[in-house]
């Protein structure tokens, strides 16, 4: 299913919204670049396909040239091409299949969306602001939609940690784990997930290690059957992949239905 583009027109000005860096992932504010460390446009276990309905916004009261970048899984999005987009002032756009129909993509990836002056330098003074939903028809066939919020990051304000974390995730047999790294570098990196299951048979510990192509991502199922409560551990084993972002989600393997969390710097 495709949808046409939604243009927007904002109600207010930029002067409205002042930029906050005292968060862990700072999802509401706006800057000069902002990554969405998870979209897609790609089927899912049990029926399920999974897309990205997106919100791009330009909150300055000038107009913004944006530059989108697609890194996808599994293999090196390094030399794939930009797509430039202009904006006007306090206005933008949304799409309800993001990936699919404005970056004609198919699978699962990471977007970078950075400002641009009109020479094709970096804009530090944008203010772009990005929401995004993730869902599904109901795998049921029944009307109706399986969706989730994901949140956008503000580039740079991160913790550069080589190790992050994830609480109140959740496996079992109704539910499967998934968890991912996304690589923003030139170069390979190699990362561990490391799950902490708790539940009335004690701990059990799962870990995966995987390889991430430059500027891509890469997510993996967790293995085993324990059930419980699941503490995460994602850890850049081979340093210095800079703004990298980890997220873990639990997936309700009948419905779709799943929600998720991105880490953040452990101490």
């Amino acid at each position: 299913m495709r949808t046409p583009l939604i243009l927007l027109t904002l109600l207010f000005t930029a002067s409205l919204f002042a930029q906050q860096t005292d968060d862990l992932i700072i999802p509401q504010a706006a800057a000069p670049l902002v990554i969405m460390p998870v979209a897609g446009n790609a089927a899912g276990a049990n029926g399920t396909f999974f897309r990205t309905d997106m919100n791009v916004i330009n909150l300055r009261n000038a107009a913004q040239r944006v530059a989108l970048y697609w890194l996808p899984q599994g293999q090196s999005g390094t030399a794939l091409p930009t797509r430039i987009i202009d904006l006007n002032a306090a206005s933008g756009f949304s799409s309800e299949d993001f990936v699919g129909e404005i970056l004609n993509r198919s699978g699962i990836g990471a977007i970078q969306f950075a400002a641009l002056n009109p020479d094709g330098s970096p804009d530090q003074n944008g203010l772009l602001h990005v929401t995004s939903r993730i869902w599904t028809p109901r795998p049921d066939g029944a009307a109706g939609t399986m969706s989730q919020t994901f949140p956008a990051v503000v580039g740079g304000a991160a913790d550069q940690s080589n190790l992050k974390v994830i609480f109140g995730m959740r496996r079992s047999a109704q539910y499967r784990l998934n968890a991912g790294a996304m690589n923003p570098a030139s170069t390979m990196q190699r990362f561990r997930v490391t799950a902490h299951i708790s539940g009335s048979g004690g701990l059990d510990t799962q870990v995966v290690e995987f390889d991430v192509s430059p500027r891509s991502i890469q997510q993996v199922t967790m293995p085993g059957t324990s059930s419980g409560t699941v503490q995460v551990l994602i850890e850049n084993i081979t340093g210095g992949a800079g703004d990298w972002h980890g997220w873990a989600s639990s997936v309700d393997n009948q419905s779709g239905d799943a929600w998720s969390q991105l880490a953040f710097a452990g101490n």
